[in-house]
């Protein structure tokens, strides 16, 4: 009998050892403010935003730079290891150059890794694992803004061809350093709604097949187990919000080709949430997501997980969110009468136009705004033609939309507004006795009383109070 208590005394002990050295400890929203980088709070990230940033890291001896080489118009590529421990984890941003969040969260990890109150924290896994972090791949997209590099190449479709020097760094930094683990970081479009949820997918995850039936090899399993902790992490931080991304092989693809080469690869791609314009919250999370892989990576937490966690995460639904849905407007066609709901959609890069982009039940989707316009009926836009000068103050603009105006037709030097109110000038595709998909979004909502709401590209001005009811994007 004492004997048999002393075992389980021992096994207890052993357990306990195991439970510790599998603890994940995270990266917390207080701790992530106090490291957050400064200045990458906006829409676009280019080479000369991280720069500065690099060569005050490289002055750190615990990150160890190379230039693994330039991009096609000679823009450095940079590769940071840290930590010499024998798991290798490999992780990449931006190699579409208009998808900046992770890179951001990238430079947010640099600070994190060497913050002098983080000691504990370093040396409990610098030792276990290197990491090595490629922030911005694709550094003349990022420039130009632009999903492709210079050459017009999709270097996330070059993985077999490598006809870009981008990819062709990529792939020689993976063949080099040989990972265990691959982070692939990147950006997906602000419309996918998390499963059948009316939620966004501001979070989703993959673990990327390496070919047609999507088979489950020893390598792409351990991927699956990550995610499965990263469900976890965004199960307490943000419930609702996490997806998986489609899980299609594509053969071309860099994650599905390093799947293939053995390397236990996880997509994370940051998408969308309310009122946050510039990703801020996904790239809090991102942050917070490489923070736990390091953990879970150097402790083998990760292994505790099965696949049922990977496998409950819903797939994104694409088109499941709308930018604003307006519901409830009466129309009326032919002596036909409807009530109908319409979705606008923005372009916040471009022209910086809104269009009518769905018209009819639309109950089933979320969006990132929604107003009801029970009671209001659709007015057609019409022009007020500039001939003179013409002054807009609050009181001049409500009274001209109060008389059916929309927008304005002419020269455009004629007019100066005086207002914080957008002016709509020389539209083009404005619908005519009904909203119609693809067209400019504006018209005027009114009722018996007379107009009460103004849609202006897209965005809702009350007449009643003169306020806008949301900002252009946000």
């Amino acid at each position: 009998m004492q004997q048999a208590l002393k075992w389980l005394f021992a096994s207890f002990l052993s357990l306990t050892t195991v439970v510790q050295a599998m603890a994940v400890d995270g990266l917390s929203v207080e701790q992530y403010q106090q490291i957050k980088q400064p200045g990458l709070d906006k829409p676009q990230h280019e080479h000369s935003d991280i720069a500065p940033l690099l060569a005050l890291h490289q002055q750190n001896a615990l990150f160890r730079f190379s230039q693994l080489g330039l991009s096609a118009q000679g823009t450095p590529v940079w590769q940071i290891d840290i930590g010499t421990g024998p798991i290798k984890v490999l992780a990449w941003s931006q190699m579409h150059g208009d998808e900046p969040t992770a890179t951001a969260a990238l430079m947010d990890l640099l600070n994190f890794v060497s913050a002098p109150e983080q000691k504990n924290w370093r040396d409990n896994w610098l030792n276990k694992v290197t990491l090595r972090l490629i922030p911005m791949v694709n550094p003349d997209g990022a420039a130009a803004n632009s999903r492709f590099n210079s050459m017009g190449i999709d270097i996330n479709r070059d993985a077999k061809a490598l006809q870009s020097p981008e990819g062709q760094l990529l792939m020689q930094a993976a063949k080099a350093f040989k990972p265990a683990f691959g982070l692939n970081l990147h950006d997906q479009n602000r419309f996918y709604a998390a499963g059948d949820s009316n939620k966004q997918t501001t979070i989703s995850l993959l673990a990327p097949a390496f070919n047609e039936a999507k088979d489950i090899d020893a390598s792409r399993k351990k991927a699956m187990q990550l995610i499965g902790d990263m469900a976890d992490l965004m199960a307490e931080q943000l419930p609702g919000y996490l997806g998986k991304y489609d899980d299609t092989f594509s053969w071309r693809s860099f994650g599905d080709t390093f799947s293939g080469m053995g390397i236990s690869t996880v997509l994370i791609e940051s998408g969308g949430y309310p009122g946050d314009d510039n990703r801020q919250v996904a790239r809090r999370l991102n942050a917070q997501l490489l923070v736990l892989s390091i953990e879970s990576i150097a402790s083998g937490a990760y292994l505790q997980q099965t696949l049922e966690g990977y496998r409950a995460i819903p797939f994104n639904r694409d088109g499941g969110i709308k930018d604003v849905l307006i519901d409830n407007i009466g129309i009326a066609i032919n002596g036909h009468d409807a009530i109908v709901d319409v979705a606008l959609e923005f372009d916040l890069v471009g022209a910086k136009q809104a269009r009518v982009r769905d018209i009819g039940d639309l109950s089933i989707y979320g969006s990132y705004h929604r107003f009801d316009a029970t009671g209001l009926r659709y007015q057609a836009p019409k022009a007020y033609t500039l001939t003179k000068a013409l002054t807009l103050d609050k009181t001049k603009y409500l009274a001209l939309l109060r008389e059916g105006y929309s927008h304005f037709s002419g020269d455009a030097s004629l007019l100066t507004n005086n207002t914080d109110w957008p002016v709509v000038l020389n539209p083009k595709g404005l619908s005519d006795t009904s909203p119609q998909r693809f067209r400019h979004a504006t018209f005027l909502l009114a009722n018996n009383e007379g107009v009460q709401l103004a849609l202006l590209n897209g965005q809702l001005l009350d007449l009643r109070n003169g306020l806008i009811l949301y900002p252009l994007g946000t």
